[in-house]
Parts: structure tokens; sequence; C-alpha cells
């Protein structure tokens, strides 16, 4: 994930950037303020030249030290208004030292027209050295701009495949022809049962088709997500599979990726063995600032046919979402995912 010191590093450890800057201010300052006038070799000009030279470089380098700190300390996405105020307090408590530093040397040692080029030339210096600020924070806005455009880009492709992927799993002729058998058995032996199955049905895949355009979803809608899909797979297992759900220390500010939990419960019941004498237990519950997922591990022997799509998915969401990775533990017991809760 793009990190706010990259763009800052690139800019400030750029060596043509740093040649190329500190050269242009070197020679332009003395240009502007006419040294150059008694010729480029004179002495005059080749001080003016020095001066300019040595307070380029101990404000560019000082300058840029600064950026790169309060980049770390203080990154702009968490207080921008605080970061922009101490950097500028910053730059100019740094050019003050620096003069009262220049100009105590010059009252020991004093050169001449010293203290006219170094005045002139700290002025000039830190307009320079602000204008180099802001281009620095430009190259990083930019950067950080076009970054966030293609994980923009990523995040909504990858919530199209979940929709698709989802969607594709669900709607296949196994699964349909098991909701049909299903259906058939309780129109014969329960009617009323039947049409709130179907219900129940149509409920779940217009859940899923509400969540196209979202990023993150409250963890109680997903929750009901998952309890509709667990009532409609009841009807197949009975209570050979059982689901167990602990909210108690959730919040109304609590989030995840949509149908990331759904995926794991989906794939607990595809991936292990259902029956009487193995009956599949799922656990949903919080542990600290995570959501887990975990359940009984009993692998079928033959394995159906996996596309590794649903965990995979989940990170690669998460890795832009959070800033916390999803952790996978297995033994041989239990399967285990944890999943980071996100907050709006």
């Amino acid at each position: 994930m793009f990190k706010y010191s990259d763009a800052t590093k690139r800019m400030t450890h750029n060596k043509w950037v740093i040649i190329i800057g500190i050269s242009a201010i070197t020679f332009g300052a003395p240009f502007i303020f006419g040294e150059y006038r008694n010729g480029l070799f004179s002495l005059k000009t080749l001080l003016g030249i020095s001066g300019s030279l040595l307070t380029t470089a101990i404000m560019w380098f000082g300058v840029m030290t600064i950026v790169r700190y309060l980049w770390k300390k203080h990154p702009w996405e968490k207080d921008p208004l605080k970061h922009i105020i101490i950097e500028v307090l910053a730059i100019l408590a740094y050019t003050f030292v620096v003069g009262t530093i220049f100009y105590s040397i010059n009252e020991i040692h004093p050169i001449e027209s010293f203290e006219k080029n170094l005045r002139l030339s700290t002025y000039f210096t830190l307009s320079i050295t602000f204008l180099v600020t802001s281009l620095t924070e430009g190259y990083f806005f930019f950067s950080k701009w076009k970054e966030t455009r293609i994980l923009t880009e990523k995040l909504e492709k990858e919530n199209i495949r979940s929709q698709y992927e989802t969607l594709k799993s669900q709607i296949n002729p196994h699964f349909l022809f098991n909701n049909l058998n299903t259906l058939a058995s309780l129109i014969e032996d329960n009617p009323k049962a039947a049409v709130e199955y179907v219900q129940q049905t149509a409920d779940y895949y217009r859940s899923i088709l509400n969540l196209k355009d979202k990023e993150i979803i409250n963890l109680e809608d997903e929750i009901e997500l998952i309890k509709t899909f667990y009532t409609l797979q009841k009807n197949r297992y009975g209570d050979n599979l059982i689901l167990n759900i602990n909210l108690q220390n959730s919040n109304s500010n609590s989030y995840v990726a949509p149908l990331s939990l759904q995926m794991l419960v989906e794939n607990a019941i595809k991936h292990n063995i259902i029956s009487k004498d193995k009956p599949l237990t799922i656990d949903i519950y919080i542990k600290e600032t995570n959501i887990i997922v975990s359940n009984n591990l009993q692998k079928r022997e033959l394995e159906q046919a996996s596309t590794q799509f649903g965990l995979k998915n989940i990170k690669d969401r998460y890795s832009f979402l959070s800033n916390r990775s999803v952790e996978i533990t297995e033994n041989d017991f239990t399967f285990t995912v944890s999943i980071p809760i996100l907050s709006m």
C-alpha cells in the first residue's frame, strides 16, 4: 500500500533534483541581485556565488530534513492543518537560527559585502525554500492521487468480482437442484414453509444485489445476510449444521467488507463434511478489534474444486481498506480466519 514517506523520499533524495535545484538557486540569486556586473570571475562575484551556495545548501538540506521528519511524525491524513502549521513554523525557526549563526560569524570575522549578500541570499533562499517545499508537497499529492485512483479502481473491480463469484457459486445447477428438491419436499409436506423458503431465497439474492455499490457495510447487515444464508442451508443439513454468533462487543461503528464473512461461512460448508456423526459448527465472534470466523476442521476426502477466490479476494480488499491484515490459522482441529473490524 502507498505510504506517505515514499513520494517525499523520491523527491528529496533524487540526486538530479538536488543538483539542479541547488545549482539553479546558487547561480540564480547572484544574478538577480546584480553580483555578476563585476565580472564572472571577480572576487565579489565569487564571494556572492559562494555565499549563495552555502546558504542554499544549508537551507535545502535542512528544510528537506524537516519535511521528511514531519511526513513521518505528523502525516497529512491525520491532521492536515496541524501538519502545515508545524511545517511553516519549523521552517521559519530553522531559517532564523541559520541566519543568526551567519550574522554572528560575520560580527566576529567581517567579510566585505557579506552582510548584504547574506541578507539578500537569506530572503531569496527562504522564498525559494517555500517554493521547493510547495513543489515537494505537490509532487506528493500527485503521487498519492495517482496511487489512490489505481487502488480505487482495483477495489471496484474486486467488489464486482466478489458479487459475480458469489452469485455464480450460488446460482449453479447443483445449488438450484438442491433448492428445488428442498422446495418440492416442503410443498408436499408443508406448503406454508415452502412459501417462506422461496421468500428467504429471494431475500438472500436481493441482499447481495443491494451491495453492488458499497465498499464497506455495517457488521450487523453482514450478519443478517449470513443468517439468511444459514437458514437456507439449514433446510438441507438440518441440525448437522450449527452456527453460533456472538457480537456482544460490537457497536454501530463496526464495519466489514461486503460478503467477506459470508464467503468464509460458505467455504466452511463447501470444504467440510457435514453429517449426523460429524456435525459442522461455525463460530462467529469478536475478539478485541477483530471479527473471528472459526469452524471445526473435517475436510472432505474428495475436495470440491476450488479457485481459492474467496480468501484471496478478502485479503486483497482488506489490504486497501485497513493497515491490518487478514490472519488465517489452521491446525488439526480448527480453521480460523481473523478479519479486522473497520470503522467509518
